[in-house]
């Protein structure tokens, strides 16, 4: 299988925190990284391989367009996903080089460095947002490519979405809660029970 960026280095710089002095051979293959481990396994090897042609085809081939669907694909949901897998993935060796000497931490004489609490909380962070990312891909395979009729977001529940809200699907009987807590208060004698 041919090694190709779904998403380049310089759209991964502009739409994330990574500076663009980063080494670019760290973003590449960071980028490769999550492709070959989170992105293929997400599409399956003939979707992915599939994509990966459209886009060499489509820097090689004067004129060829990639299709709607693949690049629906690509823009709305494959992007974020891989920005924030790459923030992700990257972040420790953004942070750590290893040399002869063992590994190092990357330090700039007018930084102040984070302590290892603070680089676990920024980590979380993004993982959370990647976790996010790849449950709407899947989302998006499952429902709209499988039955492209079937594309209307009421249907789809976002409330499994890793976001740190979580809201129930189910709905509350509210007579049933005012009566609980009028029980609990001795003030249910009175209670007006109105239909909801």
């Amino acid at each position: 299988m041919i090694k190709v960026l779904f998403i380049s280095e310089q759209t991964i710089k502009e739409n994330s925190v990574i500076e663009t002095n980063v080494d670019s051979k760290i973003v590449s293959n960071t980028i490769l990284e999550v492709q070959n481990l989170e992105l293929e396994p997400v599409l399956g090897k003939d979707l992915y391989s599939a994509i990966a042609n459209e886009i060499v085809s489509a820097s090689t081939i004067s004129g060829y367009t990639i299709t709607p669907v693949n690049r629906e694909l690509l823009d709305d949901y494959i992007k974020p996903f891989l920005i924030y897998g790459t923030l992700s993935y990257g972040f420790i060796p953004l942070h750590y080089k290893i040399t002869n000497k063992g590994v190092n931490r990357k330090n700039d004489e007018r930084a102040t460095t984070l302590d290892l609490k603070e680089l676990e909380a920024v980590k979380d962070n993004y993982d959370t947002k990647f976790s996010t990312y790849r449950q709407r891909l899947k989302k998006h395979l499952e429902i709209d490519l499988k039955e492209p009729d079937n594309c209307s977001t009421d249907k789809v529940d976002s409330t499994g979405e890793v976001t740190g809200w979580y809201l129930p699907d189910n709905e509350v009987n509210l007579s049933d809660y005012f009566e609980s807590l009028a029980n609990k208060t001795g003030f249910y004698s009175g209670y007006y029970r109105s239909r909801f």
